[in-house]
């Protein structure tokens, strides 16, 4: 027996400035699955669900956010010399408590607002552990690399990430590393972080980021024609999120390329009675469908509705950044924001040195999913495997006699040393120092270089260049 849309209370909420939450819909007005296996036949009515450009980024716990929400002063900086290699470090939050931690490794920290004036200092706020254990990861992995701490909070607009890299790439930093995981909800703010990243690449910046615990929240297919998409073989058109009954938030986002038009719906499981439509997202225009939504409790389920197929030989990915899926992608995730040729994607591997079941298989290379630091905590995930990369990155970089060592150049030598069980330390900086002596004496075909990084001033270190900008 249906419920009326009155009683089943479903809050949505606005979880950031510049994130909005879905419209909730009534059930009558669009087609509502009777159960998980079995959504109807009939096509969905063209909603619309605006919202400007956000993202959600779901891989800490917000219980630990927190910022001191201050740049250090000036008397507090660590030494900083021409040879000493620079670490920017991205995350969501950073407690002043593990200043001393981190020992004296703090070069400046940053914090960009959403209007992208600096915050006041925020006082009695949790410690960011997360993100301030990414940070401790390199330090220790490390003997002289001071870290710039950019914060940009838990849910940032793609405007805050390009400001947090412009403040870094001004702090001529070698190697930035980014444990975050971000779901824009438009493609244009996939884009717009995708390039920013590049940016900094581009500027001389070796960018390394986690490829996201995904492949178990993560669904990549196609549709053959208008109607409910198929989420496996047996052409069930339901996609159960969570392992039981879910509460809380929920964020889904759908991508795709080309002249399709997809619908995203989110529903609520109710044995024996018509399964309600609880959220939907469904613009007319563009490439992306979002939903952010706060939940009571019970069982939910995704499905895609085809407007519009297209070509049907683009590929459709469905992301709960939040919740497992029922049905994923064969062979494990993808990440969630395009990969960019400049940046250094990294997945993780287990104890026994294979891909971990969390991982993407899409990524760079790949490092240790579990790091246990110096005080016995440990941190896991593809947010332990990139600061281990990064510090392999620094030891690369500080390897290099005239410390120019361009960022296309490590991501080519840190994939070709790596091995099955991910990314080799020694070798890649043993490779690296080699390809400094190779150039030295003008080898450049034997040192692997395709010739343009040092003919591209962008390819150059910032602090061979003046005035660098990023867009």
């Amino acid at each position: 027996m249906s419920r009326p849309p009155l009683v089943l209370a479903v809050v949505v909420v606005v979880v950031a400035a510049g994130l909005v939450g879905a419209t909730v819909t009534d059930a009558r007005d669009a087609p509502g699955p009777r159960s998980a296996d079995a959504p109807p036949r009939d096509a969905a009515g063209p909603g619309v669900v605006g919202a400007p450009v956000g993202i959600a980024d779901s891989a800490v716990d917000p219980a630990v956010r927190g910022d001191d929400g201050s740049d250090r002063a000036d008397g507090d900086r660590a030494e900083t010399g021409p040879d000493t290699v620079r670490v920017g470090v991205i995350g969501s939050a950073f407690g002043a408590a593990d200043a001393a931690a981190l020992d004296g490794r703090i070069a400046a920290r940053h914090r960009v607002a959403a209007d992208g004036r600096l915050d006041p200092p925020a006082v009695g706020r949790p410690a960011g552990d997360h993100d301030a254990a990414v940070a401790r990861v390199v330090a220790e992995r490390t003997e002289d690399a001071l870290l710039y701490l950019a914060t940009v909070g838990a849910e940032p607009t793609p405007g805050q990430y390009e400001r947090a890299i412009r403040w870094l790439v001004a702090n001529d930093v070698d190697v930035i590393v980014d444990a975050g995981s971000y779901y824009p909800r438009t493609a244009d703010g996939a884009a717009r972080i995708a390039a920013a990243a590049e940016d900094a690449a581009d500027a001389g910046a070796v960018v390394v980021t986690s490829g996201g615990n995904t492949a178990r929240r993560h669904w990549r297919g196609g549709a053959d024609g208008p109607g409910w998409l198929a989420f496996d073989g047996n052409g069930t058109e339901g996609n159960r999120l969570g392992e039981g009954p879910i509460s809380g938030r929920v964020t889904l986002r759908l991508y795709w390329t080309g002249a399709a038009d997809y619908d995203l719906y989110l529903y609520r499981d109710t044995p024996g009675a018509d399964d309600p439509v609880v959220a939907r997202s469904a613009r007319d225009a563009g490439t992306a469908e979002a939903i952010d939504a706060s939940l009571p409790g019970g069982d939910y389920y995704v499905a895609v509705y085809a407007r519009d197929p297209g070509d049907g030989d683009a590929p459709v990915d469905l992301f709960a950044a939040r919740h497992r899926l029922a049905h994923t992608a064969p062979g494990g995730g993808a990440h969630a924001t395009p990969a960019t040729p400049g940046v250094v994607s990294v997945g993780a591997v287990d104890a026994d040195g294979a891909v971990a079941d969390y991982s993407p298989t899409d990524t760079d290379v790949r490092a240790a999913g579990t790091v246990r630091l110096d005080d016995g905590t440990t941190l896991s995930g593809t947010s332990a495997a990139a600061p281990v990369v990064a510090g392999v990155a620094v030891e690369m970089t500080a390897a290099v006699d005239d410390g120019d060592l361009p960022p296309a150049a490590v991501g080519r030598l840190l994939r070709a040393t790596a091995d099955d069980a991910g990314v080799n330390r020694d070798a890649a900086v043993a490779a690296a120092a080699h390809r400094d002596r190779l150039r030295s004496v003008g080898d450049r075909d034997a040192a692997g270089e395709d010739g343009d990084d040092d003919a591209d001033p962008r390819r150059r270190s910032p602090r061979a260049r003046a005035n660098v900008q990023v867009r």
